[in-house]
């Protein structure tokens, strides 16, 4: 018996310690991915630093071996956000002055200068717009003016969004979408002809096809209304900037004028790309016999009550109130200053005061100065009329409070991004120790990348804009544009190409986020609003990606050189970027 008992007993205690084993090997493993998935951001923070050590090697390292150390932390820091973005852009101000790069004055100079402040100023601009409501009226309105028929439908809220991400930011145009297209939705839902969400495999909610097409539509034609104006977008003024800082003897070839009349016919050529390619998508455009056709058909009696839902609302805002007209006007005046500045193509206000004081520099006064002044006037002059009765209203009727100026500087500082202005600087601040006059790091990337001379022209914008869109879709489009602008301008002038050519190419490409909600705010806005799967925007997005590729590409080939002759000049004149 005691053998027997032996013999039951041994196997148990020899496969004992190695159930432990099993369950150790388990448990360090989800330790593990437990600490990474919590401290990643950290481990980020600490690896990468120390990866780019071999960027030094050899010992002791040049000026241009730190600002490439201090490009790539940056470009790692930006892409995973593993620190807050504007965090990342201080690190100029560390790093230059410790390594001999550039002193302090001369790095925090670069987070102050006319681009900056005229992204500032436009930013003061676009808040107007939204505090006074004006932009919801103009969605309205043009609903109204365009129809209810899903292809109405969705022109009206693309072309709509797209105008007014002109003037705003992408975020505030696609949120100023939502509820409307909400309001819309939940009326052809309570007649039975769509349902706004779908339960997936899980059970959980998500949204339709309908409403996937709509909130897409919504972000993607703020994201193309953005690249319109300069004030637009934020990385416009990026790439108008790193332009003018590495290239200060060139002509105004971004001035407002020059470059709203290549981006507007662009900017409406992918807003048509992009609508053709939704309704093909979610209408069965071309394919008038397949389901997805037959489905999206409503009939008069739903026509009605979307028109019913739209009139509702535009009653609930009434007329056009003395707080909208003011900011109209306004904002009109800004528009005009700007355009009237120095266009080159008449006699400028800018150019009268360059004259009057025998400047002979016109330049000496930028677009910084116009959003400012009336920025200044909108913080000044009251939003309503009850300001004029105290100039006629009886002593007991006098208003005893406050009256609310165009533009409220307590509500617009709370929301206003400042931070970003912080981002625009970090840019500034790498473009600027990269000249020759400070590290050279221009000059050691152009010896690297002389030999894609081998390649034509065409061929090397379509990489630029490939390369870009791609990466743009896994990071802040402002930090994107920061990185790679500055990089394909040293390449254009290493192979003999005007440099305006590659950084509007890649200026305007680093915008375009449609597949990822991590690339823009505004897709972010409608996937948590609309419950949107993050692979069904991938796909959503496959195809407005492609096309807005390929406009993007034919654009710059061929529209850009009839906007900017220069581009294409054999004239010595004209080869000053390679001085």
């Amino acid at each position: 018996m005691e053998d027997t008992q032996e013999s039951v007993t041994d196997p148990q205690t020899e496969n004992q310690p190695e159930v432990l084993n099993e369950d150790e090997k388990v448990s360090r493993k989800r330790k593990l991915v437990l600490f990474l998935s919590v401290h990643w951001r950290g481990i980020v923070c600490l690896v990468t630093p120390l990866i780019f050590i071999a960027v030094l090697a050899p010992f002791p390292p040049k000026k241009y071996q730190w600002c490439a150390y201090t490009l790539l932390i940056m470009a790692v820091f930006w892409v995973t956000e593993c620190i807050p973005l504007p965090i990342t852009s201080f690190l100029p101000i560390v790093i230059f002055p410790m390594t001999d790069v550039m002193d302090t004055r001369t790095t925090c100079l670069c987070y102050m200068n006319d681009t900056i402040l005229m992204f500032y100023g436009s930013m003061v601009l676009a808040y107007a717009v939204e505090q006074s409501g004006l932009h919801k009226r103009l969605a309205l309105y043009a609903i109204r003016l365009i129809g209810y028929s899903h292809y109405r439908l969705l022109l009206a809220m693309s072309l709509t969004t797209m105008f007014v991400s002109m003037w705003i930011t992408n975020t505030a145009a696609t949120t100023m979408m939502v509820p409307i297209i909400f309001a819309l939705l939940k009326v052809f839902e309570d007649l039975d002809l769509i349902s706004t969400f779908e339960e997936d495999s899980n059970g959980d909610l998500t949204a339709s096809d309908i409403t996937t097409c709509y909130f897409c539509g919504a972000s993607f034609s703020a994201t193309i209304g953005g690249i319109g104006t300069l004030v637009g977008s934020a990385t416009n003024l990026v790439f108008k900037g790193l332009y003018e800082r590495a290239f200060p003897s060139a002509p105004d070839y971004l001035s407002f004028p020059k470059y709203s009349a290549f981006s507007v016919p662009f900017m409406l050529v992918l807003e048509a790309g992009l609508y053709f390619t939704m309704v093909v998508k979610f209408f069965g455009f071309l394919r008038p016999k397949s389901e997805t056709a037959k489905r999206i058909k409503i009939p008069e009696q739903a026509m009605q009550a979307a028109k019913d839902a739209v009139e509702q609302s535009w009653k609930e805002i009434g007329k056009i109130t003395f707080w909208e007209i003011m900011v109209l006007i306004l904002f009109s005046g800004a528009m005009l200053m700007f355009f009237c500045r120095s266009p080159q193509i008449f006699y400028g206000w800018g150019d009268a005061i360059s004259d009057y004081f025998k400047l002979n520099d016109y330049k000496y006064v930028r677009d910084s100065a116009a959003a400012l002044l009336v920025g200044f006037l909108m913080l000044l002059l009251p939003s309503t009329l009850e300001f004029f009765k105290n100039f006629t209203a009886p002593i007991n009727e006098l208003p005893n409070k406050r009256i609310t100026s165009v533009l409220s500087w307590t509500v617009m500082n709370d929301i206003m991004p400042y931070s970003f202005m912080f981002l625009l600087g970090g840019g500034f601040a790498l473009s600027t120790a990269a000249k020759a006059e400070y590290s050279d790091l221009n000059g050691q990337i152009g010896k690297l990348l002389k030999t894609l001379s081998i390649f034509p022209n065409y061929f090397i914008i379509l990489l630029i804009i490939i390369f870009t869109v791609f990466v743009t879709n896994f990071a802040s489009n402002v930090a994107v544009c920061n990185v790679v602008t500055p990089i394909v301008m040293q390449l254009a002038k290493e192979i003999n190409i005007h440099p305006l050519w590659y950084n509007v190419a890649s200026g305007v490409s680093s915008s375009f986020c449609f597949c990822l909600p991590v690339g823009t705010p505004g897709n972010l806005i409608i996937q948590s609003s609309a419950k949107i799967p993050t692979l069904k925007m991938m796909k959503v997005g496959f195809w407005p990606s492609v096309v807005t590729i390929l406009i993007t590409w034919g654009s710059m080939y061929f529209w850009a050189p009839v906007m900017w002759p220069d581009l294409i000049s054999e004239l010595p004149q004209d080869k000053y970027y390679i001085q």
